[in-house]
């Protein structure tokens, strides 16, 4: 009969501390942090006591039922996730066919019998046991993460003319080059492909596409420009005034501002 990995650290398993029970439930509902500190204390409590329970059935009954034993045997508990429909077991699992076990209709059984000695609607994590190659698998529930809120575009850009029209003055030591960056993208519609800042004295290096270095050539950039260290891109190396003064030619030839392309830096 499969045995667990000797090297299962030494905290896996019973008694479960209240520690290991993270709430999931809403805050709203249950708003009183020593209430929920003392639920997950007498969850802890019920699945470690629930837990010893059917291990000691499923060891009584191993002739009659090898499946439950093997299951029970190769598996260490190591947290419960409340839900509101209950709790969900954070397992380690010693092996995938162990792991297949716990997804089938064992590990079912194994949860149902937990949930009626624990008082508490317990079921095993939502698992893909197919994609599991390997020895050693922490098996448990894993929350969603939260889709990222879309960046208000319409807010950054009149953020950006802002700077560059000189109604918002930043203060920092790239602020000159960044005002720049930001002239030639939005009002001449001229992307940089990378930029590279040194503080000592402070200078920055924009790196653009061959046919844009000819556009800036042509506006009369204060630096030369500068191939092969980055593919096929074309560098210039402006100081923080050349950077200042070089914003106003470049506003001047735009004229205007040109309507959103699209771009969303």
């Amino acid at each position: 009969m499969p045995l667990l990995d000797s090297d299962v650290p030494s905290y896996v398993g019973l008694p479960l501390e209240p520690e290991a029970v993270r709430w999931h439930l809403p805050e709203a509902e249950f708003s009183d942090l020593d209430a929920i500190e003392e639920t997950c204390r007498v969850i802890a409590s019920s699945v470690t006591a629930a837990w010893r329970t059917v291990e000691e059935r499923a060891v009584e009954g191993r002739g009659t039922d090898s499946a439950l034993y093997r299951l029970v045997r190769n598996l260490r508990l190591t947290g419960v996730d409340a839900v509101p429909a209950g709790g969900v077991l954070s397992l380690y699992v010693s092996s995938r066919g162990i792991h297949d076990l716990l997804h089938a209709r064992t590990g079912a059984r194994l949860a149902e019998a937990l949930s009626v000695e624990a008082g508490i609607s317990l079921s095993v994590a939502d698992c893909d046991s197919r994609l599991r190659w390997t020895r050693g698998i922490w098996c448990g529930m894993v929350p969603p993460k939260p889709v990222p809120a879309e960046p208000d575009w319409e807010a950054i850009h009149a953020h950006q003319e802002a700077v560059i029209d000189g109604r918002v003055v930043e203060e920092h030591r790239q602020a000159a080059s960044n005002r720049l960056i930001l002239a030639l993208e939005r009002r001449l519609g001229l992307p940089y492909e990378g930029a590279h800042w040194q503080y000592d004295p402070d200078m920055c290096t924009i790196r653009v596409s061959a046919p844009d270095a000819r556009r800036l050539i042509a506006l009369g950039v204060p630096a030369r420009p500068q191939l092969g260290e980055h593919g096929s891109t074309v560098s210039f190396t402006l100081t923080e005034r050349e950077c200042a003064k070089f914003t106003e030619v470049v506003i001047a030839a735009a004229g205007r501002p040109p309507q959103p392309s699209g771009s969303q830096r």
